[in-house]
């Protein structure tokens, strides 16, 4: 009985011990990997830090509807506006409209559902619609709209609930980071004058503080990009989707 009972002992002091050993080295990996992750979120904080607004009167580039990112400083002279300017670029489809605040929700999306904008504008300003908020539809419907937004015309909740569907569905489809247009790949620089209306403006704000030889990164909110029509090619095929979130390194 003694033999047995030390066995068991024994047994169940094994267990322990392994059990104990397999917590630790758990704790070890999960403590590597917390000590791992961080570099790349400090990296991207840093980033956004050095990141400036390229409009006049917002000076937080948080905030602001266009930011620039300056990744290799240049040598030349800085062109003025009618100047013909020569660039290479890479354009990629930027943050989700999820990462929207209350006023690009207004600015970007609201101002462009007819009927809606001046109905829905304060409420969505006093309730702080953002896109966290427009694009959950567990949140952002009819009886959301109307109770606490109070609106009692049940046509207009509909009506903004079906646009907020088609934004949500637009995304799964086109997702952060996919390219949609490249001089690179095309082995061809781009060449156009300088203010003349022939890009879009967040291009055309980027373009006029750059040097050449300048290499930078462009992230612009959906009115300085292709706003509410988006991009299609000949063929009808959508290249960049309505109020896109764009990010160019040129």
């Amino acid at each position: 009985l003694i033999f047995v009972k030390f066995k068991a002992r024994m047994k169940s002091t094994s267990l322990l011990l392994a059990s104990l050993a397999y917590f630790l080295l758990g704790s070890a990996i999960a403590f590597t990997v917390s000590l791992e992750s961080p570099p790349n979120a400090r990296t991207s904080a840093l980033c956004m830090s050095k990141m400036e607004s390229l409009l006049d009167g917002v000076e937080d580039a948080k905030v602001s509807p266009v930011k620039k990112l300056i990744i290799k400083e240049g040598d030349g002279e800085t062109p003025i506006k009618g100047s013909k300017v020569e660039i290479q670029y890479v354009g990629t489809l930027g943050e989700s409209q999820m990462s929207w605040s209350v006023e690009d929700v207004a600015e970007c999306w609201l101002k462009h559902q007819q009927g809606l904008y001046d109905v829905l504008s304060e409420p969505f300003n006093q309730k702080e619609v953002n896109g966290q908020v427009l694009l959950n539809p567990e949140v952002f419907n009819e009886k959301f709209i109307a109770e606490e937004l109070e609106i009692t015309n049940r046509i207009q909740c509909k009506k903004a609930v079906m646009a907020a569907k088609r934004l949500a569905k637009q995304i799964d489809e086109f997702p952060e980071g996919q390219e949609f247009d490249s001089s690179t790949s095309r082995g061809k620089s781009y060449e156009f004058v300088l203010g003349s209306g022939k890009v879009i403006k967040a291009m055309d704000l980027l373009v006029a503080t750059m040097k050449v030889g300048e290499k930078a990164q462009v992230i612009c909110r959906s009115d300085y990009g292709y706003g509410n029509e988006g991009y299609r090619k000949k063929t009808g095929e959508i290249v960049v989707p309505p109020f896109a979130t764009l990010s160019f390194d040129i």
